[in-house]
């Protein structure tokens, strides 16, 4: 651009150039914005993608729960619960918080043993393995918006937490 089109012109059609730079240099960074969005969402930070990926594992190791840390309202997140217990005892799970009372449990695989509810808490007995390691499949819908806080606790003293945030 020479320095002559930097200056507004009334002829052959009036120009304000100052007001015309404004709107390019927000018209750029309205592209720059729109970028940095589709990179987040691709990351998963709205959701199902690395950075909303997450493992929570308790102090000793023998109890894991891999979540979906970032999720959207109204969509079906999967948990996995590993429990490393004694080769053919069923362990006993627990699971709390309000991540159980605001989303609703669609699929447990495999079904436990039993279930029961203890308070606002369920417990479920689950198999083992022949090495000792009970895996649970757990899918929950919530159409709550914001921060669900969860629990799971295994056989004497092993527990973990974590929390859920839910985009609208």
């Amino acid at each position: 651009m020479s320095k002559n089109e930097l200056y507004s012109r009334v002829s052959p059609v009036h120009e304000d150039m100052r007001m015309q730079q404004r709107v390019w240099t927000f018209e750029r960074v309205g592209w720059y914005a729109l970028v940095i969005i589709v990179l987040l969402a691709l990351a998963g930070v709205f959701g199902n993608g690395p950075l909303s990926n997450a493992e929570a594992v308790s102090a000793d190791g023998k109890l894991r729960v891999q979540y979906q840390r970032l999720s959207r309202t109204g969509t079906v997140d999967n948990m996995r619960i590993m429990v490393q217990g004694s080769a053919g005892k069923p362990v006993t799970v627990t699971l709390d918080g309000t991540l159980l009372r605001e989303a609703s449990i669609e699929t447990m695989q495999p079904a436990p043993l039993s279930s029961m509810s203890k308070g606002q808490a369920l417990l479920l007995q689950l198999g083992t393995s022949d090495d000792g390691l009970a895996t649970l499949y757990v899918t929950v819908r919530s159409e709550y918006v914001g921060t669900l806080q969860g629990m799971v606790e295994a056989d004497p003293g092993m527990a973990v937490s974590f929390s859920t945030f839910l985009f609208p």
